[in-house]
């Protein structure tokens, strides 16, 4: 995933979504990878709202630093680049002028002309994250926009608001029920999923909250030994997958990420051979 990743972030689009279909055919419970699909997919303004307001780009900005500070996760980076027609998330220029999604948060002045105006925001990008797990589950759910950085509420009347959460905690329900069904046929990971998407939907609700974290050191616990295996047997390609499906479970497993960065040099030095 981080080389699909990668090669998104730097506009290879085509390359980078036929990549990720073939990932998904493999793993097609990955909700991470199916997030970042739907980035690719999903029409821009239904996932981040029509209402938007202008940002002019700033020294050191990027498309991942902009989507963490405007809509709570820089793995979003790949909409918010739709979002402003880019075909190339590594290209943000100094002076640019970008629609960011919501109303303006302040009356902070934009800033004026300056010498660095056309040149690159960034010199380096730093490496193309991955959205997060309760981004993802969010986006695992058809149609819906996502809640970060929506409304909140200014404006809507009581009874809206009323009927908005009730509908909230209804589809919270269907979808625990849905992990539990998963759960009880054995697939854990698609389980989790479902699971995360009732907790986005209504924090707490049990008995998804309770079961998710176990669930969740289950599988990282699973692929990861699974993952050394194959290693061991010089199964590369496999172990690489199996520590990619870790990490878009739990992006903060290092084990997982130093372990697959050691299988990719080795299977870099058997290329050469």
């Amino acid at each position: 995933m981080d080389a699909i990743l990668e090669d998104l972030q730097r506009g290879g689009y085509p390359r980078g979504r036929r990549d990720l279909a073939r990932y998904l055919e493999r793993h097609p419970d990955d909700m991470v990878a199916r997030a970042v699909m739907r980035q690719l997919t999903a029409d821009p303004e239904e996932v981040l709202g029509r209402q938007s307001h202008s940002y002019t780009v700033r020294p050191g900005d990027s498309y991942s630093a902009l989507a963490a500070r405007h809509l709570g996760d820089a793995g979003l980076f790949l909409i918010l680049a739709r979002y402003n027609g880019s075909e190339n998330p590594s290209d943000l220029r100094v002076g640019e002028t970008l629609r960011l999604p919501g109303p303006a948060r302040s009356t902070r002045a934009e800033p004026t002309a300056s010498a660095d105006d056309g040149q690159p925001a960034r010199r380096q990008l730093d490496r193309a994250p991955m959205p997060s797990r309760q981004t993802a589950a969010a986006l695992a759910l058809p149609d819906a926009p996502l809640p970060s950085f929506q409304s909140s509420g200014v404006g809507r009347d009581a009874n809206a608001s009323a009927a908005s959460s009730e509908e909230g905690d209804s589809r919270a329900e269907r979808l625990q029920d849905e992990g539990l069904a998963l759960l009880a046929d054995d697939r854990p990971e698609a389980a989790l999923e479902r699971f995360e998407a009732a907790l986005a939907e209504q924090e707490g609700i049990e008995p998804a909250a309770s079961r998710a974290p176990a669930l969740r050191e289950r599988l990282v616990d699973e692929y990861h030994e699974r993952a050394i295996l194959r290693y061991r047997n010089q199964q590369l390609d496999e172990a690489i997958a199996l520590w990619d499906r870790v990490l878009a479970i739990d992006p903060t497993f290092e084990p997982a990420r130093t372990y697959r960065a050691r299988a990719r040099e080795l299977q870099r030095r058997v290329d050469q051979l």
